[in-house]
């Protein structure tokens, strides 16, 4: 059976990174949202979604981590009828994934919750859709009004 383990360094660091910007994102979420003023909401709000992702991230990259040395053990918890046929793992880092190939050619999930990918991903649209709000909010509030010129 050949396998590719997850490494436990880049997992380790990946989860400080992670928890990191989470902590930086929900500290400057929550008084962002407090100082109120125009687009206060969408900043804040971008903020915290992007904390969610990286707590989702966070919790994915854990999930390997915990596996890391027992991969054969997580596929065989994940589904005991089909872990006789498991050929070898692959992990991806984004999303955190294992996956237990099969010898029929399909695979497998195993080690991290089905739902992180999802919520990660659903997180980061809304980051992402309400900092460009936040973004126009910020240049419509900024930029100089003109009046029309008026040729007499």
């Amino acid at each position: 059976m050949t396998s590719q383990y997850p490494a436990a360094v880049p997992l380790l660091i990946g989860v400080v990174v992670a928890a990191v910007i989470a902590f930086g994102l929900v500290g400057y979420g929550f008084p962002a949202i407090g100082r109120g003023g125009r687009g206060a909401v969408a900043r804040g709000g971008a903020a915290l979604a992007g904390a969610l992702a990286a707590v989702a991230y966070a919790w994915g990259l854990v999930s390997l981590f915990l596996d890391e040395s027992g991969t054969a053990q997580a596929c065989q918890d994940a589904n005991p009828a089909l872990y006789g046929q498991v050929s070898g793992y692959s992990v991806s880092y984004l999303p955190p994934a294992l996956n237990c190939r099969l010898t029929s050619g399909g695979s497998y999930a195993a080690a991290v919750p089905d739902f992180l990918a999802p919520v990660m991903t659903g997180c980061a649209v809304i980051a992402v859709t309400l900092a460009l709000i936040a973004v126009a909010e910020h240049r419509r509030t900024t930029t100089p009004e003109h009046p029309e010129k008026r040729n007499t």
